[in-house]
């Protein structure tokens, strides 16, 4: 199984209805250039989360924040998933910082 290192971030435009937790392929993100002073993401490195995959979220030192299966649950009045047994906040913290983390897809 391949594992996918690179940024967590919520995944969201029109008709995504609150969004998707997901991660962005460290091999898909172009740096800033003297063209495009921002970092370039590309689709084709975008996965969003899905239950039974595996995903470890690190800290800016490098620590693990959290590691584990996913198994999302909506919360009542939430249009938005979150894991099963993480507070809503300590769960969206690393995805809206943008922390690094390391996703393994699962078996299909």
């Amino acid at each position: 199984m391949e594992t996918i290192k690179g940024t967590l971030f919520l995944y969201s435009e029109t008709g995504t209805e609150g969004g998707y937790w997901a991660i962005q392929d460290e091999n898909f993100i172009k740096p800033p250039s003297d063209d495009w002073p921002h970092e370039q993401w590309s689709y084709d490195g975008l996965f969003c989360l899905e239950d039974g995959d595996r995903l470890k979220i690190f800290n800016p030192d490098g620590t693990i924040r959290w590691e584990g299966e996913i198994e999302l649950k909506h919360r009542k009045g939430e249009k938005l998933a979150g894991q099963v047994g993480v507070s809503p906040h300590d769960w969206a913290v690393p995805f809206f910082k943008e922390y690094h983390g390391e996703l393994t897809k699962k078996s299909k």
